[in-house]
């Protein structure tokens, strides 16, 4: 007979797996995991076929453009193959490994970032090609370096795999030791885990629009980004599938209908405004919503929902994010941690963009403010 598991059903931050009771010391099982994982995708990345894209012009060398494999999307099926085909039809593993190893797991990935980001400012630093800005800490913190690349690969771009697939592996593991205790899935974790794999697929599917993104463009990559990609992504994204392992959700059909279409409007607009956006800067002319893009000076989009909001990418990722955790209901608000973390991030994002455009586009920015006021929720903010 399945036993339930021992958990209580008061769940806090102190009982979070992953967040303050999984630091456990690295195993040997906990290297080789995430090695491996790396490994898998480091040469994945080479092997698995896809196109080869020129990015965006260099920041500080507007002549030069990166080139890029666009193979996520392959990776990424490759990746769940692999999962499913070793666990349950192979017998190499156990399809709950990350849960079983979660703790060691987690302690080696946030080590792994640490070195990482001390090697990254010391060969950007002693190759020339870092720039310090600040003081030892804020240099660490968002680093001296572009672009680094390491065994052809540019790691900025490439951290990204293993965060989101990483993320999505960590909420299989979870719904596999969901379905060993209990021989089912809750209506809760089902709705999550699709939600989370169609976010996913998506971001792979329209990887080349990543390109254009600020993150690829400007920001050096430092702790921030790595810490937030190996770490805060991979774990801190999976509290939803920890609570509704410990506390299973029956949502009812109208529950479900209503937070599917929450997440459908959410995603709707999110994956609209990035593909008008990435669509403008990599070809101006194109028609968005069946007219000819209106711009300011050429270089303001102020058509689609670009011309309704300044980050409407901002609003649809945000519904997104919250639809995540509906399925967990109202009952502790660490289930929407992430959400109220990205509303934080992406408002300060969003006053750091507005100041650096400001200065660069001068009196083009104050007339795009003018013809566009509101920045994520029409008639308010």
């Amino acid at each position: 007979m399945l036993q339930g598991l021992p958990f209580s059903e008061d769940f806090s931050i102190f009982a979070l797996p992953g967040m303050l009771t999984s630091w456990r010391a690295p195993t040997y099982e906990s290297v080789l995991i995430f090695s491996s994982f790396l490994i898998f995708l480091g040469i994945g990345s080479h092997i698995v076929p896809g196109k080869y894209v020129k990015g965006q012009p260099l920041i500080y060398d507007q002549t030069k453009r990166l080139t890029y494999k666009i193979n996520g999307l392959n990776l990424f099926f490759c990746l769940i193959g692999f999962f499913f085909f070793g666990s349950y039809y192979m017998k190499w593993f156990e399809p709950t490994l990350v849960y079983d190893h979660f703790g060691p797991i987690f302690t080696t990935v946030n080590i792994f970032a640490t070195l990482l980001t001390i090697t990254l400012f010391i060969t950007g630093i002693t190759s020339g090609r870092g720039k310090r800005e600040g003081n030892l800490i804020h240099d660490l913190f968002l680093g001296v370096e572009l672009n680094p690349r390491f065994a052809g690969l540019d790691l900025k771009f490439f951290a990204l795999r293993p965060a989101l697939m990483g993320w999505i592996m960590v909420n299989f593991s979870l719904a596999a030791q969901e379905y060993k205790v209990y021989g089912s899935l809750s209506t809760g974790m089902i709705l999550y885990q699709i939600f989370t794999f169609i976010y996913a697929f998506d971001y792979f599917y329209f990887e080349e629009c990543m390109l254009s993104t600020w993150d690829i463009i400007a920001e050096n990559w430092g702790f921030m980004l790595i810490w937030g990609d190996l770490v805060w992504i991979c774990f801190m994204f999976a509290v939803q599938p920890w609570f509704l392992l410990y506390n299973r959700i029956h949502l009812t059909p109208i529950q479900m209908i209503i937070i599917s279409t929450i997440f459908a409007i959410g995603f709707a607009v999110f994956r609209i405004s990035n593909s008008q956006k990435h669509q403008f800067k990599t070809n101006p002319k194109s028609l968005i919503w069946g007219k000819k893009p209106e711009t300011i000076g050429g270089k303001l989009l102020v058509s689609g929902f670009w011309g309704i909001l300044r980050k409407p990418n901002y609003l649809g990722d945000w519904i997104v994010a919250f639809s995540f955790s509906f399925p967990c209901l109202f009952n502790t608000p660490i289930v929407y941690l992430y959400p109220i973390y990205l509303v934080v991030l992406n408002s300060h994002r969003q006053w750091r963009d507005h100041q650096k455009c400001s200065k660069k586009y001068g009196e083009l920015w104050k007339e795009y403010c003018r013809r566009v006021p509101y920045v994520v929720l029409p008639g308010l903010i």
